[in-house]
């Protein structure tokens, strides 16, 4: 007999018959899932978002600004004189490199805030929850050796997807786990295990997945198509200053745009991991936050709470 309190003997459509509706993170059918990934957004909205704000948000609102300003040409070129026009929008050498710092930077404050955003939606599930300086702490804290997971992962879908664009659709859902991997597991490697969870229930992942990576890239798609857009309006209409100033506008407003759909994804991906886990594991919500804290829940327990917060049970003598 299981002591998880959540543990389903009956049989169901999952090969496990675990977590039959009684978990706020692990579930077993596709609609528990959905809904799961919702009540997390419900839940966590507030606290999640303004980490992803902070950590996600402005550094892309700065990163897209930049380019937006520095990478767009001030005089009209010629469409077919292709030379005159990368020379006329190219920004330079110096431009170059500091867009390229600045990119990386991105991605490493972003990878951060992602995990201590993850890592805040589990503490709150579990029934605990994390102050915004100790979210980014636990995300700074992992998030070098994370940062180097995710360049090989970009690589990886960048090459898959110029090989023969099938490879590259594979790799982005194959690695579409690695961050709550890597707030959970942070023994193992991130990219390995995102694959090996993925694989391990290959189509019903797959259908799950599908969704959350095709709002994600829907999302990206249309903001960044309109702000570019925009961009090239304002630099057409207005003078040289007041072009710059909209356009910092606008990147901003494009940015928040993005929040939102950028919680539900965050929340779909932790559900999606909880529920691959939940197949082949006993795990709960407070389980899963007590690996990411890095302690054992007391005498094994698995109900509400989060050892160290309010409604967690007193340890053991």
């Amino acid at each position: 007999m299981s002591d998880d309190p959540y543990w389903n003997p009956g049989q169901t459509d999952e090969p496990s018959g675990r977590f039959s509706g009684g978990d706020p993170l692990v579930t077993d059918t596709f609609e528990g899932w959905w809904h799961a990934s919702f009540d997390v957004v419900q839940r966590s909205w507030r606290t999640v978002g303004l980490i992803l704000l902070i950590g996600v948000v402005l550094p892309r609102w700065i990163l897209g600004a930049y380019n937006n300003n520095v990478r767009t040409p001030e005089k009209d070129v010629v469409v077919t004189d292709w030379g005159a026009f990368v020379r006329e929008y190219s920004p330079g050498v110096l431009a170059g490199i500091i867009g390229l710092i600045l990119t990386l930077a991105v991605l490493y404050v972003s990878g951060s805030a992602v995990l201590g955003a993850v890592r805040t939606a589990a503490a709150e599930a579990a029934g605990g929850f994390l102050s915004l300086g100790e979210a980014f702490s636990f995300g700074f804290k992992r998030g070098g050796r994370f940062f180097l997971w995710l360049l090989l992962a970009w690589v990886t879908i960048a090459v898959g997807l110029v090989l023969c664009i099938l490879p590259g659709l594979w790799a982005i859902f194959a690695l579409s786990l690695m961050a709550p991997a890597a707030v959970f597991e942070a023994r193992r490697s991130p990219y390995a295990r995102s694959i090996q969870l993925t694989h391990s229930a290959f189509w019903p992942a797959l259908g799950r997945l599908c969704i959350v990576v095709l709002v994600a890239i829907a999302a990206n798609i249309l903001i960044a198509i309109i702000g570019l857009l925009l961009a090239g309006v304002w630099h057409a209409v207005f003078a040289g200053w007041l072009a710059a100033i909209l356009t910092v506008v606008t990147e901003a407003i494009m940015a928040l745009l993005l929040l939102a759909p950028m919680i539900w994804v965050l929340s779909a991906s932790l559900c999606t991991y909880a529920w691959l886990r939940g197949r082949t594991e006993s795990v709960s919500a407070t389980s899963l936050s007590a690996e990411a804290s890095g302690a054992a829940a007391p005498g094994g327990y698995t109900g509400p709470g989060e050892p160290g917060h309010p409604g967690s049970p007193s340890p053991t003598p």
